[in-house]
């Protein structure tokens, strides 16, 4: 059944519904073509892109737990930000 977390509605691996091969075709073709353009630059100018752009609790009810984690993470050392 599906889970609503933070208004985004997630399903599990046995309710969605399979890609045609064609399209995990293109798939694999766009992350191949990106990884070519990553593994382009050298080791030492590669940087790491922060959290937020990527996080879904943002704006969303769970954006002062996001927040609190990173600052553990942080405490850590786990955080790249």
């Amino acid at each position: 059944m599906p889970e609503e977390i933070y208004g985004k509605i997630f399903y599990g691996p046995d309710e969605a519904e399979p890609l045609p091969p064609d399209e995990i075709a293109r798939l694999k073709e766009r992350f191949a073509a990106f990884n070519q353009k990553r593994d382009a630059v050298p080791e030492e100018d590669r940087i790491h892109l922060r959290d937020r752009f990527g996080d879904d609790a943002l704006g969303t009810e769970g954006d002062q737990q996001y927040w609190a984690e990173v600052e553990e993470r942080k405490k850590r050392g786990e955080y790249w930000g």
